[in-house]
C-alpha cells in the first residue's frame, strides 16, 4: 500500500483495508525463528517446568506396582520327539511354527485360563482385584432379611457368584502381560501387583496352569481318538477279512490257483516252452546227424565214416579185427599162395567181419533215422500241449482283470485297516505316557524394584511432553501476540514507515544505575541511548519527504490510552529545545491532561485561550532544565468541548506556528476521542505511537484508517516502552537487535 503521507488519503485508506491484519508473519529464516524462541522461552520454560513437575508429583503419589515375569517354552503343535521331513518348504514351515507360537500366547491370555488361575489363587477375597462391595445398610434385622432372601432364592446368590468371578477374572487379566520374546519359541508372562510377591505367584501360576492345561487337553486328545479308532478298526478288519475271502472265492471259480506268484497255466505254459525248446534243439541236432550220414553215403564210402559209426565200439572192435585179419591174409599170401586153404579161409573171415560192419552201419543209420522220427513226434505233442495252456491261460488272463478289482479292494481296505492300526498303538502309548510340548524355561521372581511407575521414562516424559507443551506454549503466544515486536512488523502489518523504538528508561541502565525521571533524564543525561532513542525520532520527524518542506506542526497521539504518549512528547520536545530548536509542546489532551501533570501546574492553558480568557503569553510557561515551551491544560478545561473544532484553534495554531519552528500537540487517543481526528487533521503530520508488545496490531490499524478517512498525513507509527535488552535478544532484523554492539557509545 502507499504510505499515509501520500496526497491520495482515499486511495492509501481503501489499500489499508484491503490489507490482511490478522495473518501473523511467516516463519522462513531460522534466525528469526530463533529469535522468536529467545523471545518466548520464559513461557516455554515455566510450562516445560510445571508439566515436569506435575508429573513427577503424580509418579510419586500414584501407588507403585510390580512386575514379575514367567518365561515358557513354547513347542509348535504337532511337533514329534523325532525328527520328520516336513512336506512344507521352510518358509511355509516357519510360519505355521509362528502362528502355532501366536496362538500360544492368545490361550496364555485366554478369559478360561484367567479363570482358573484366579481360582485357585482365591483372588476373590482380594481387595486389588475385586474391591469390597460396601453394604447397603449395615442394620442387623436388614442384614438377616438380605440372608434370608438369598438362602429363599439360590440362583440369585449363584449369579452374584458368576458375576464376581468373571470380575476378577477381567481384573487379573489387565493384571498380565503376554507376549512373545521376538521371534522365538519363548513366551513372557508378566503379572502386576502392588505386592512383589503376589506378582510373581500369579505369574507362576499362570505358567503351570498352561502346561495343566495342556497335558490335560493332550491326554483327553489321545482318549478321544483311541475311542473313535477302536470302532472302526474291528469293523475294518471284518471288512479286510472279507475282502480277502472274496479274493480267494474268484481264483478258485476261475481256476485261477497259484504257487510262488505264478498261476498254474502260467506255470505250465512256462514249462512246455521251456521243453518245447528243448525238443526243438534235439530234433535239429537229430536231423543233422542223420543228414550228414546220408551225405556221406552218397558220396561213397559206404557210411564207415559216419561219425555215429566211428563212434561206435562194436565198429571199432570189428575194424581192429579186420586189421588183424588183412595183416595174417596178406602174410599167408605172400607165404602160400591165394589157393592155400588158409589163405582162402582167412579171406572168408574177412569178408564175414566187413560183412558184418557193413550191417552195423546200416544198423546206425536206422538208428539215426529213428532217432529224428521220435524227435519230431515229440515236438509235435509239446507243441500242441503248449497251444491247449495258452487257450487256458488266455481265460485266466481275461479272468485276472476281475482279480486284480478284488485284490485292489482288499489290499486297500488292509492298508486303511493297518493305518487305524498304528494310530491306535501312538494314541494308547500316548495315553499312558503324555508329556507336555510346552516347558518352564525361568520361574518368576518378587521383584525389588516397582514396575509402575518407571521413574526414568516418567522424567523422559516429562521432559519431552513439557518441551512440547513449552513450544505450545511459545507458539500460540506467538499466534494470539496481536501487538508489534519490531519495527519489521508495522511496515508489513500497517504498511506505515517506523518511526523508530522509544526504549524504557530501566531497559537503558545499567546494573546499580540511579533512576531519574524519564522527562528529566533525557536533560540530564543527553548522551544516554534513551536520548538518543529521541534525537532519532526528531530526525525522523524533520527529514523532508517527496521533495516536501519538513513538517512543522506534528501532532502525536497513540490508538488506546497509556502507551507512553505523553512521556514521549514531552521528552521529544526537550530533545529539540536542547539542540537549539524553538520548539512548543501543547498539552490538546483535556481530559487526562499527561503532559501537565509531568510539568509544572499552569495557572490558565490551553482552553482559556481558545475561549478568550487568558493571552498566549500568558498562558505559555518554559521548560528550565531544557528551553522547551509549553502550552497546558488547566482542571477546568475538563468540561470544555468542541473547542478544537472552532476557528480559534486554527488562528492559535498560526500564532504558534508564526512564533516556534516546531510545534508539537499531544493529543488524547484516537480511539478514545473524536477531536484527536480534527487535530490531526489540522498538524502537518501525525506521529502514532503503539506500546511495544502490548498494543493490538487491530486497534494500530483501525487508528490508522481513522486518521488517514479524516484527512491526516500519517507519517509513521513508532515504538514505546520498548525493552532494549530483549530486544537485542530476541529482535532479530530489529535496528535495537544491535543495540549491544552500540551501546558502548552511550553513556547512562
Amino acid at each position: 500500500m502507499r504510505h499515509a503521507f501520500q496526497p491520495n488519503a482515499d486511495a492509501a485508506a481503501r489499500e489499508l483495508d484491503r490489507r490482511d491484519f490478522d495473518d501473523p508473519p511467516v516463519l522462513v529464516d531460522p534466525w528469526k525463528l530463533l529469535a522468536r524462541i529467545r523471545r518466548r522461552w520464559r513461557l516455554g520454560f515455566c510450562v516445560a517446568a510445571a508439566f515436569l513437575g506435575l508429573a513427577i508429583v503424580a509418579a510419586i503419589l500414584v501407588t507403585p506396582k510390580y512386575q514379575s515375569t514367567a518365561s515358557v517354552l513354547a513347542a509348535p503343535h504337532g511337533e514329534q520327539d523325532e525328527p520328520t521331513e516336513s512336506n512344507q518348504p521352510p518358509p511355509l514351515q516357519m510360519i505355521v511354527d509362528s502362528n502355532a507360537i501366536d496362538t500360544d500366547a492368545q490361550i496364555l491370555a485366554s478369559h478360561q485360563l484367567a479363570m482358573e488361575v484366579a481360582r485357585k489363587l482365591d483372588l476373590k477375597d482380594d481387595p486389588e482385584f475385586l474391591p469390597p462391595a460396601k453394604p447397603a445398610n449395615g442394620f442387623a434385622p436388614l442384614s438377616f432379611l438380605h440372608d434370608l432372601k438369598e438362602a429363599l432364592h439360590p440362583h440369585q446368590a449363584l449369579s452374584r457368584t458368576i458375576a464376581t468371578e468373571e470380575l476378577v477374572t477381567a481384573a487379573l487379566q489387565k493384571h498380565l502381560d503376554v507376549k512373545r520374546a521376538g521371534l522365538t519359541y519363548v513366551i513372557d508372562i508378566g503379572a502386576k501387583s502392588k505386592d512383589s510377591a503376589k506378582a510373581a505367584r500369579i505369574a507362576n501360576a499362570v505358567a503351570k496352569e498352561f502346561i495343566a492345561e495342556d497335558m490335560l487337553a493332550r491326554t483327553a486328545e489321545a482318549r478321544e481318538m483311541n475311542d473313535a479308532i477302536s470302532p472302526r478298526l474291528n469293523q475294518l478288519a471284518q471288512e479286510g477279512q472279507v475282502a480277502d475271502a472274496a479274493v480267494e472265492q474268484f481264483k478258485i471259480a476261475h481256476g485261477l490257483l497259484s504257487a510262488n506268484g505264478a498261476t498254474m497255466a502260467e506255470q505250465q505254459v512256462s514249462a512246455l516252452t521251456e521243453q518245447i525248446a528243448m525238443a526243438k534243439a534235439d530234433y535239429a541236432e537229430k536231423q543233422g546227424r542223420l543228414s550228414a550220414a546220408l551225405a556221406q553215403v552218397r558220396h561213397g564210402g559206404g557210411g564207415g565214416d559216419v561219425t555215429a559209426a566211428l563212434e561206435s565200439d562194436t565198429i571199432r572192435t570189428l575194424r581192429a579185427q579186420q586189421a588183424d585179419t588183412s595183416q595174417h591174409l596178406a602174410q599167408l599170401t605172400a607165404y602160400y599162395g591165394d589157393l592155400f586153404p588158409d589163405v582162402i579161409k582167412t579171406r572168408g573171415q574177412l569178408n564175414d567181419i566187413n560183412i558184418k560192419i557193413q550191417q552195423e552201419i546200416d544198423r546206425i543209420l536206422s538208428s539215426l533215422t529213428a532217432d529224428v522220427e521220435v524227435a519230431r513226434q515229440r515236438l509235435g505233442s509239446l507243441q500242441g500241449s503248449q497251444s491247449a495252456a495258452q487257450g487256458s491261460l488266455a481265460s485266466n488272463n481275461a479272468a485276472q482283470v476281475g482279480l486284480l478289482e478284488l485284490q485292489r479292494r482288499a489290499d486297500a481296505a488292509h492298508a486303511v485297516y493297518e493305518a487305524y492300526l498304528n494310530a491306535s498303538k501312538e494314541t494308547s502309548a500316548k495315553e499312558g505316557v503324555v508329556q507336555p510340548e510346552a516347558r518352564v524355561v525361568s520361574w518368576a521372581r518378587p521383584s525389588t524394584k516397582p514396575a509402575f511407575p518407571n521413574m526414568f521414562l516418567v522424567l523422559l516424559l516429562g521432559v519431552a511432553g513439557g518441551m512440547g507443551l513449552g513450544a505450545l506454549a511459545m507458539t500460540l503466544a506467538e499466534i494470539f501476540n496481536r501487538g508489534f515486536e519490531t519495527s519489521n512488523d508495522i511496515v508489513s502489518r500497517l504498511g506505515l514507515p517506523a518511526a523508530g523504538n522509544i526504549p524504557s528508561l530501566d531497559s537503558t541502565l545499567g546494573r546499580g544505575a540511579r533512576r531519574s525521571p524519564s522527562h528529566s533524564y533525557v536533560v540530564e543525561h543527553p548522551f544516554s541511548a534513551f536520548a538518543e532513542a529521541f534525537r532519532s525520532l526528531k530526525t525522523f520527524l524533520l527529514i523532508p519527504r517527496g521533495g516536501d518542506t519538513a513538517p512543522r506542526v506534528i501532532a502525536i497521539t497513540s490508538a488506546l490510552p497509556k502507551e507512553g504518549k505523553s512521556t514521549t512528547a514531552y521528552c521529544l520536545a526537550q530533545s529539540m529545545a536542547m539542540g537549539g530548536g524553538r520548539v512548543v509542546l501543547v498539552d490538546c489532551d483535556l481530559r487526562r491532561r499527561g503532559l501537565s501533570a509531568l510539568a509544572n501546574p499552569a495557572k490558565v492553558g490551553l482552553s482559556e485561550v481558545l475561549l478568550g480568557k487568558a493571552r498566549l503569553e500568558d498562558a505559555l510557561t518554559r521548560d528550565e532544565k531544557s528551553g522547551a515551551w509549553l502550552l497546558l491544560a488547566t482542571p477546568q478545561s475538563a468540561g470544555a468541548a468542541d473547542i478544537f473544532a472552532s476557528p480559534g484553534f486554527t488562528k492559535l495554531l498560526e500564532g504558534l506556528r508564526a512564533r516556534f519552528e516546531v510545534v508539537l500537540l499531544d493529543t488524547a487517543p484516537v480511539l478514545a476521542a473524536a477531536d484527536t481526528r480534527l487535530i490531526a487533521a489540522g498538524a502537518d503530520a501525525t506521529l502514532l505511537l503503539a506500546s511495544w508488545r502490548k498494543t493490538p496490531g487491530q486497534a494500530c490499524q483501525a487508528a490508522a484508517e481513522l486518521l488517514i478517512e479524516s484527512g491526516a498525513n500519517v507519517i509513521g507509527v513508532a515504538l514505546t516502552r520498548v525493552d532494549l535488552r530483549q530486544q537485542a535478544r530476541s529482535a532479530y532484523g530489529d535496528r535495537d537487535h544491535y543495540f549491544n554492539a552500540v551501546r558502548g557509545y552511550y553513556a547512562q
